[in-house]
């Protein structure tokens, strides 16, 4: 028995063994079939990028708004508290413990390199690049053939580079790429200002950068165009948002907005790119932080402030990211919903959110609320971006505990985090054609300016009208439409 057990052992084990010949002999077979496939879309790319490309007129948008934000702001001089049988209705906030989230270790080593290629391949044809972003030191596998040739900016110069760009290895510095994504939580915005970091390492030379970022960016499945206006190079990309501050052009119904980190983006009037995609490349860039926050969190500062509640004062400390904040400055103007909507930094949560907690515990709903109106009312200084920066710039939560002013928008931003994580109510946003205000939705009736979206009933609360309570609207927006942030 033991013999034909022995011997069917071996008989299975020779057939194992052929039939894993076999299966890599096929999988060898289906990899050249692929690389035959994709060398053939490569090439018909690289013709069609050298017919002749087409002249589009760039549109460029400062900001939503449509007459300038007001310099001065009204102010109730004297609190009025909200009628007892008002504060009676409205239930009591029961704020569970905060536990405390651990900001990760940020750095990513060569180790933890996803490498599923040996070692001795690695020194043959790729090399590593490190980099630091926003204090993390990362590093990247990238084909020591990288360098091309770029003799001038015209459609058959790219069209060459694009054509020696398609013979490298790309796939393990895609991988690496998509491991500090990942590490990171970057959105596609932060990873394109990864990748333009690393690709200006590389390159050194701006119009070669923006054509490697143009191709990295495709193979990954973007939507994007390498377009060129007299001897500069523009990589351009469809974008989920509605974005502002951005130069953009209209192709097949779609936007295609030019990618640029700078913090003071100059319009571009003309461009010339081609029309068509390259296959499976339809994936529009999306600027969205609402489902994990970017996990950027060296350089810890903290924020100490102070407000008044009915004459008695309150003291809280807050902890940002500096780095953070600068990656923010590159953060071209999104439609509201994004801040609204973004996941704030765990620094923020963890100290800001803490410090208030003991002040609104316990409270009612109206009481709380209009505690943390105060809060962002008064212990924050006003003064609009045009003023402080001369140009439009919408805050996270964070920059508003960073920068020494902010206003309406910013003052909305953070009460809205500040209700939703602490109160635990619906807010939105109410933009007028010159002012951002909020409105929450209370469990119980409250006296006031109301109104009811999607089926709920909102009421007025404005971080901006100093000591007004929820219910009451700034005096010069009484009776004026307002559009809805949702």
């Amino acid at each position: 028995m033991t013999k034909i057990f022995i011997y069917f052992a071996l008989l299975f084990s020779i057939s194992t063994q052929s039939l894993a010949g076999e299966y890599e002999e096929w999988l060898k077979t289906q990899n050249q079939t692929l690389g035959q496939f994709r060398k053939s879309l490569d090439d018909d790319f690289t013709d069609m990028l050298k017919k002749d490309w087409e002249s589009y007129k760039t549109s460029f948008t400062v900001n939503p708004f449509k007459e300038p934000k007001p310099k001065e702001l009204p102010r109730i001089k004297k609190e009025i508290l909200p009628p007892q049988e008002i504060v009676d209705k409205s239930p009591i906030i029961k704020i569970k413990k905060f536990q405390e989230q651990s900001v990760p270790d940020q750095t990513i080593s060569e180790k933890q390199i996803d490498n599923k290629i040996e070692k001795e391949t690695i020194d043959t044809k790729l090399k590593f690049v490190s980099i630091n972003f926003y204090a993390q030191k990362l590093t990247f596998r990238v084909d020591k053939n990288f360098e091309f040739n770029l003799q001038t900016i015209n459609n058959d110069e790219l069209s060459k580079s694009w054509k020696s760009l398609s013979k490298l290895d790309i796939k393990p510095f895609i991988d690496d790429l998509l491991v500090s994504k990942n590490k990171l939580n970057l959105n596609d915005w932060a990873m394109y200002s990864l990748l333009n970091m690393i690709s200006k390492e590389l390159y050194k030379d701006e119009n070669k950068s923006n054509i490697f970022n143009w191709f990295i960016l495709t193979k990954m499945g973007f939507d994007t165009k390498i377009g060129y206006f007299k001897n500069n190079t523009y990589l351009m990309s469809t974008v989920k948002q509605l974005i502002y501050q951005m130069s953009f052009f209209t192709m097949s119904g779609k936007k295609y907005y030019v990618l640029n980190t700078d913090i003071k983006r100059k319009p571009i009037t003309q461009i010339y790119t081609y029309d068509s995609i390259y296959p499976n490349a339809n994936n529009k860039m999306s600027f969205d932080i609402n489902s994990k926050a970017i996990n950027i969190s060296t350089n810890q500062e903290v924020k100490k402030l102070k407000f008044k509640v009915n004459n008695k004062e309150f003291k809280v400390e807050a902890l940002y990211s500096k780095d953070l904040i600068d990656f923010y400055k590159t953060f071209p103007q999104a439609e509201y919903q994004l801040y609204f909507n973004a996941q704030e930094s765990r620094l923020v949560s963890n100290s800001l959110l803490i410090s208030l907690k003991p002040i609104v515990d316990g409270k009612s709903e109206i009481e709380a609320t209009n505690i943390l109106l105060r809060f962002v009312q008064t212990a924050f200084v006003y003064k609009t971006d045009e003023e402080q920066f001369g140009y439009e710039k919408v805050f996270f939560p964070e920059e508003t505990l960073f920068y020494p002013y902010s206003d309406c928008e910013d003052r909305s931003i953070m009460f809205s985090y500040l209700v939703k994580n602490l109160v635990g109510l619906d807010v939105v946003g109410i933009r007028f054609e010159d002012h951002l205000a909020t409105a929450v939705a209370f469990s119980s009736k409250i006296d006031g300016d109301n109104f009811v979206f999607n089926g709920k009933r909102y009421t007025i609360a404005d971080p901006t009208y100093i000591n007004a309570n929820a219910g009451m609207t700034m005096p010069q927006y009484a009776n004026k439409t307002f559009e809805v942030v949702k």
